[in-house]
C-alpha cells in the first residue's frame, strides 16, 4: 500500500463512500416517485401497484438490513460492496425492462437490496473507524446522501426528455453506481486495513463537555434491553414513514390538486435540497449540543411538513412544506444515529444500526396504504395526515428519554459476603 497520511486516507475514505451515497439516493426513493407517474400512464396500472413497488423497494431494505453486519464481518467491506453492486445491477436492468407488475415489483426488491449493501451501513461503519469528530463526518456524509434527493428528479427529466424514454433513468443510474463502487474499492486499497480493526478515540475529550457520551461498555444486547434505543428505532421508521410516502407520491398528489408537473417536481428537489443542508448543518450542531433536542425539533417540523403537503394550493404553503420535511427528514435521520453512538458508544453500532433498520422496515407499508386509501377515497390528503400524526406520537416518547444506564447484573447480585469469601480463596490459593 502506498505511503498515505492517516487524515488523506481518512478523507479519501468519506469522500468516495459519500459519492456512493449520494448516487443511491439520486437513484432509488426519490427519483422512483418521480418515475412512477410516467410508469402508471403507459402502462396503465392503479396507484395501489405503484405505491406497492415503493413499499417493497422500502421493505427489502429493511428485511435485508441485518446482512451487511454479517458479511462485514465474515468478508469485509470490500466483498459487501461487490454484493451490493451485483443486486442492483440485476435490478436497475429488471426496472429497465419491466412491462408487468411481476418485474417491477422484483427489480425494486432487487435494488432495496442492494441499497443496504453499499448505502448507510457500510457507510456509516467505516466512519467510525477512520474520524474521532464522527458527527461532522456523518454530517458530510448524510448531506451528501441528501443532494443525491436533489439529483434524481432531474436524472428522470434528462431520461424522458433528452433521451426520449424514462427507462434510460436507470441505465444512467446503473453507470454511476458501478463507478462509485469502483471508487470506493480504490479508496479501501489505499487505506491501513489495521484501522478497521478498532475505533479511533477522542484524547483530548473531557469529562465537562455539554454533549452527553457514555463511558460505560455496552454490549448489543445490553442496547437491545433498553427502552431508549427502542424509542429511537420509532423514532427513525417515522421518518422512513414520512420519507416514502413524500418521495412516492407528492408529485402525484400536487399535479392533481392543481399544480404543474414542474413545480411538483422542484418543491421535491427543494425538499432534499434542505435536506441535505440541514444534515451538514446538524452534523456541526451535534458536536455541541444534544442531539435529543434536534431530534424533537425535527419531528415536529415532519408533522407539520405532512400538514402543509396535504393542503399545499398555494406556492406559500408549497414551500413551507418542502423545507419543514426536507430539515424535518434531514435532522431526524442523523440525530438518530448520532443518538446510537452517543448512548451505547461505538462498539455494537454496526448490529445496532442495522437492527434499526430492520425495525423499520414497517414504514415499507407506507406507499402502499397511501396508494389503496388514493384509489378509495380519491385524494392523498386522508393518508398524509394519517402518516403525518405519527412524529407527534414519537415526539412524546422521546420528550420524556433519558440516557440510558448501564446495569450489570452480576456485579449487583454479588454480595458483601460473597466478595469476602472469594478474597480469601484466592489467598488460600496463593498461599
Amino acid at each position: 500500500m502506498p505511503n498515505i497520511s492517516a487524515q488523506k486516507q481518512s478523507w479519501f475514505i468519506l469522500l468516495t463512500f459519500s459519492w456512493c451515497f449520494f448516487v443511491i439516493s439520486a437513484s432509488t426513493f426519490s427519483s422512483l416517485g418521480v418515475v412512477i407517474p410516467f410508469m402508471v400512464s403507459e402502462m396503465e396500472w392503479t396507484w395501489t401497484t405503484a405505491g406497492l413497488g415503493f413499499t417493497f423497494l422500502a421493505m427489502a431494505c429493511g428485511i435485508s438490513g441485518y446482512l451487511p453486519s454479517i458479511t462485514i464481518k465474515s468478508w469485509g467491506i470490500a466483498k459487501t460492496l461487490f454484493v451490493g453492486l451485483c443486486l442492483l445491477t440485476a435490478g436497475f436492468l429488471t426496472l429497465y425492462a419491466t412491462i408487468t407488475p411481476a418485474t417491477y415489483f422484483l427489480g425494486c426488491i432487487l435494488v432495496g437490496m442492494g441499497y443496504t449493501f453499499v448505502g448507510a451501513i457500510p457507510g456509516t461503519y467505516i466512519i467510525t473507524h477512520f474520524f474521532v469528530k464522527r458527527s461532522t463526518a456523518f454530517g458530510f456524509y448524510y448531506t451528501m446522501g441528501g443532494l443525491g434527493g436533489v439529483a434524481g428528479p432531474l436524472i428522470v427529466w434528462l431520461a424522458n426528455d433528452a433521451l426520449g424514454n424514462w427507462r434510460f433513468h436507470w441505465i444512467i443510474t446503473l453507470t454511476l453506481i458501478a463507478t462509485s463502487v469502483a471508487l470506493m474499492w480504490l479508496s479501501l486499497a489505499f487505506t491501513d486495513a489495521t484501522r478497521l480493526k478498532l475505533p479511533p478515540k477522542d484524547e483530548q475529550k473531557t469529562t465537562q463537555s455539554n454533549v452527553y457520551e457514555t463511558r460505560e461498555t455496552w454490549t448489543f444486547r445490553d442496547a437491545l434491553r433498553t427502552p431508549q434505543y427502542w424509542a429511537i428505532c420509532a423514532a427513525y421508521t417515522s421518518v422512513l414513514l414520512v420519507g416514502t410516502t413524500v418521495n412516492s407520491f407528492s408529485v402525484s398528489h400536487l399535479t392533481q390538486i392543481g399544480v404543474t408537473f414542474a413545480v411538483a417536481s422542484a418543491m421535491l428537489s427543494l425538499e432534499a435540497f434542505c435536506n441535505a443542508m440541514s444534515r451538514v448543518i446538524g452534523g456541526f450542531i451535534a458536536e455541541f449540543f444534544e442531539p435529543k433536542t434536534m431530534l424533537q425539533a425535527a419531528l415536529l417540523m415532519l408533522a407539520g411538513g405532512m400538514v402543509a403537503l396535504s393542503f399545499g394550493h398555494s406556492l406559500m404553503v408549497q414551500i413551507l412544506y418542502a423545507v419543514a420535511i426536507g430539515f424535518g427528514f434531514g435532522l431526524t435521520f442523523l440525530s438518530c444515529t448520532v443518538l446510537i453512538l452517543r448512548y451505547f458508544g461505538s462498539g455494537p453500532y454496526l448490529q445496532l444500526f442495522s437492527t434499526l433498520n430492520l425495525f423499520a422496515t414497517v414504514a415499507a407499508s407506507a406507499p402502499y396504504i397511501c396508494g389503496t386509501m388514493r384509489d378509495l377515497s380519491g385524494s392523498f390528503v386522508s393518508p398524509f395526515l394519517l402518516v403525518g400524526a405519527m412524529p407527534m406520537v414519537v415526539f412524546v416518547v422521546v420528550t420524556f428519554m433519558c440516557p440510558p444506564r448501564l446495569v450489570n447484573d452480576a456485579a449487583d447480585a454479588v454480595t458483601p459476603a460473597t466478595v469476602h469469601n472469594d478474597t480469601q480463596l484466592t489467598a488460600a490459593k496463593e498461599l
